[in-house]
């Protein structure tokens, strides 16, 4: 690592992000997959209940439902055309995987989406340094997979 920002400084805009997702962020439930490592073998017949999940009560999450600039999109490497993506910033702890998902208080979803259950599908890292100072997740509906 450089001598041009130190550590310390890198766990201060950390904790800066924490705090703002505090401060502003909603409740939600976050479960993250913690078996996805032995079912990627046999992915293609792997049943929904076959994997497991670690829960996080009384998490707060930050979620943009509507992305108005398309240059801010692009520069988190979000490419959309046809729908505006969801996106989403959370604490820095635990640390959330692909395949994750979140459970919200209906009261605070727009009423289009017919799920209170959002999956994590994509991982926006955002200004790197020699370390991740924020981390962005770009989430979508969740649906049932079928269990054939």
């Amino acid at each position: 690592m450089s001598d041009m920002i130190s550590q310390r400084v890198i766990d201060v805009v950390q904790t800066f992000n924490d705090l703002g997702v505090g401060l502003y962020g909603i409740d939600c439930t976050l479960f993250i997959p913690t078996n996805l490592t032995p079912l990627e073998p046999n992915d293609v017949y792997t049943a929904p209940a076959d994997v497991v999940y670690n829960k996080y009560d009384n998490k707060r999450i930050w979620i943009e439902w509507f992305v108005p600039k398309l240059h801010r999109l692009r520069k988190l490497g979000v490419f959309a055309e046809d729908e505006t993506p969801i996106i989403a910033r959370m604490s820095t702890y635990p640390e959330i995987t692909l395949q994750s998902y979140v459970k919200i208080q209906s009261k605070y979803i727009p009423e289009k989406y017919d799920t209170d259950e959002f999956e994590i599908v994509d991982v926006l890292m955002s200004n790197m340094y020699d370390n991740e100072v924020y981390r962005y997740y770009k989430l979508a509906p969740r649906r049932a997979k079928s269990a054939s």
